[in-house]
């Protein structure tokens, strides 16, 4: 931003974190991860120096941003923070939002099926992805069915509502990628290779979100969602 007066400095900053709150990331990690560029890495005393994140809260932000792949740790005391290479973010960040539309048109196909359209709900942003995931937990009675590749990021975000729904008497099975530890549940899967995050609570509403948890599509008809459960069911065999 150089040559750029302070005034110019602030709004360019703030059409920036508006921009990376409309991605996905919320304002303390939105924060952070500008500071963290503009230190080119630094430990966490530094970012939350220059980020005014609160330091009692800037380690779980840059898990978060971890989480996000959009940084990584280094060895070593203090640990130190490395930004992952901008042009492998936004290729990334491209393919996500190519392929969160892919969903939504294949959703779109089937919506007339019976000749009834359907309403499917469209949630953008990481974090707000992450809460709905969150409240269909809470309201499974149930069944509850999860497939992802964020299944790290879900057990740190929603392990209490695992466990709840589990003591409840719901039948919880998950899928998840080799290695990652399970939250508690009647039934843990590994399989390689996930891609999207698929969700069917009680056989009867469906999240389905892109990679990275950017964009998803959300419908509570029970003919869909059964037909897509019986085709997620079938890519398990």
């Amino acid at each position: 931003m150089a040559g750029l007066d302070p005034g110019e400095v602030r709004e360019e900053l703030g059409r920036l974190l508006n921009l990376l709150s409309n991605l996905g990331l919320s304002d303390y990690e939105a924060r952070a991860y500008v500071a963290l560029i503009a230190l080119g890495g630094g430990n966490a005393h530094d970012v939350a120096s220059l980020s005014k994140v609160p330091r009692t809260s800037i380690y779980k932000v840059m898990r978060g941003l971890e989480a996000r792949d959009l940084v990584s740790q280094s060895d070593g005391k203090p640990k130190t923070f490395i930004v992952k290479s901008l042009d492998e973010v936004e290729g990334q960040i491209i393919s996500d939002v190519r392929e969160g539309f892919s969903i939504l048109k294949r959703l779109e196909g089937i919506l007339s099926e019976g000749g009834t359209p359907q309403l499917v709900y469209t949630i953008a942003g990481r974090e707000r992805i992450v809460e709905k995931i969150g409240e269909m937990i809470d309201g499974s009675r149930s069944t509850l069915f999860l497939s992802s590749p964020e299944m790290k990021l879900l057990r740190l975000e929603h392990g209490d509502r695992f466990k709840a729904a589990a003591d409840r008497g719901v039948e919880v099975t998950l899928v998840m990628d080799p290695f990652i530890k399970a939250p508690e549940c009647s039934q843990a899967v590994r399989k390689e290779g996930l891609m999207v995050t698929d969700l069917v609570v009680d056989g009867e509403t469906t999240l389905i979100a892109t990679p990275g948890l950017e964009i998803c599509g959300f419908i509570d008809n029970p003919f869909i969602t059964k037909h897509l459960l019986s085709i997620m069911s079938s890519n398990l065999e």
